[in-house]
């Protein structure tokens, strides 16, 4: 037990051990199969709440504190659907978590990324300063068509702060808006 103040929350950066098997319940898949665990590779660490996991886990590992270890059964919706994942996991299978919370912190900030690509900090990007962004990882990398003229939309050859619709905004806030606006629901998890 730990106080509310340290529980896990959407948003949060966890630290992460686990081993997932096919449920015993699951009606596809080999029961019991392990088919990964993080116990031979290190920590897994990532955002929860955001979609770097699957939704079960975006919704199961909320409320819990540093150092629990919890089982969670989760329902193919939940997890990868009637697709499955490669060749372990098949479609509609119903999945089994032991999960070891490890650590739990504040995600690193994200960046603002109009400020990244304004390299001379003038409030405008230049179609050279957007070039320059695409060429970081591929020197050969070029503007997707159109995004200038979808980005200038008063068609002055740069773009404004105000035009821009790329991600501005400090991670912090985005989470708060996405809490804001979404509904809480009911879930068919088992803990």
């Amino acid at each position: 037990e730990c106080d509310e103040a340290d529980k896990v929350k959407m948003g949060d950066h966890l630290g992460m051990h686990y081993t997932g098997t096919i449920d015993e319940a699951s009606k596809t898949g080999d029961p019991g199969m392990q088919f990964d665990t993080s116990r031979e590779r290190g920590v897994l660490e990532r955002t929860i709440g955001v979609g770097q996991v699957i939704q079960g886990w975006d919704k199961g590992l909320v409320g819990l504190c540093k150092g629990a270890k919890v089982v969670l059964i989760i329902p193919p919706e939940m997890g990868y659907g009637s697709k499955g994942a490669g060749d372990v996991i098949p479609g509609g299978a119903t999945l089994k978590f032991d999960v070891e919370i490890v650590s739990v912190s504040r995600p690193p900030p994200q960046p603002n990324l109009f400020e990244e690509l304004d390299v001379d900090q003038d409030g405008v990007l230049t179609p050279e300063e957007i070039l320059a962004h695409f060429r970081r990882e591929d020197p050969n990398g070029e503007m997707p068509p159109g995004l200038m003229e979808k980005e200038d939309t008063d068609k002055d050859g740069v773009v404004s702060r105000e035009e821009f619709r790329g991600p501005r905004m400090s991670w912090p806030m985005c989470l708060e808006m996405l809490l804001r606006n979404s509904e809480p629901t009911v879930l068919g998890l088992a803990v």
